[in-house]
């Protein structure tokens, strides 16, 4: 499982990026939360998503560049859209992006061999304060190995083992065994 974070801007163009993959057929909006009466009067066109995310973040007028947008990409079909989902939303509310009213889009793409999905929000909570975002990109793969499972010093602890078992000579041997491991 792979979590990237994806470029930011002022002008979520996250949102274009993904409508147009979904006007080409080769992705679709598989949620959509807090988009208040676009929800509503069915007004769901990329303008509108894109200039409601900008006045939501407009709240406030310090943070330049309010976009966040995430990829979660699985091998091949390991895990379906709605598991991403799920696992998503576990993400979002680990890096602080869970609070309920927060406004989110997420779009799977059918573009890849892998299923993967894109999530688009504001990196303004409700309340109009900046969420945290230091040391976002450790934090995030430290998230994504939790919601996994996933114990990197217990594996790379199993693998050495596991390689010392083997007899070698040289460096090159023992990195080929590493690689082989």
């Amino acid at each position: 499982m792979i979590a990237t974070i994806l470029k930011s801007s002022s002008t979520f163009s996250a949102v274009d990026y993904n409508e147009r993959k979904v006007s080409k057929g080769t992705a679709e909006l598989l949620e959509i939360k807090n988009f208040d009466l676009l929800e509503k009067t069915g007004n769901i066109t990329p303008t509108t998503l894109r200039d409601y995310l900008v006045r939501y973040s407009s709240q406030n007028e310090n943070i330049k560049n309010t976009q966040f947008h995430l990829a979660i990409s699985c091998k091949k079909n390991e895990y379906s859209y709605d598991e991403l989902i799920k696992i998503a939303h576990q993400y979002l509310s680990e890096m602080g992006y869970g609070d309920p009213r927060q406004p989110l889009l997420i779009y799977g793409h059918h573009d890849t061999s892998n299923n993967h999905i894109h999530i688009v929000t504001s990196r303004v909570n409700p309340q109009g304060r900046k969420i945290v975002h230091d040391n976002e990109r450790r934090r995030s793969q430290a998230v994504i190995n939790k919601i996994m499972g996933v114990k990197p010093k217990q594996e790379v602890k199993s693998i050495i083992q596991q390689s010392l078992a083997y007899s070698f000579e040289t460096l090159g041997q023992y990195q080929a065994i590493l690689e082989s491991c």
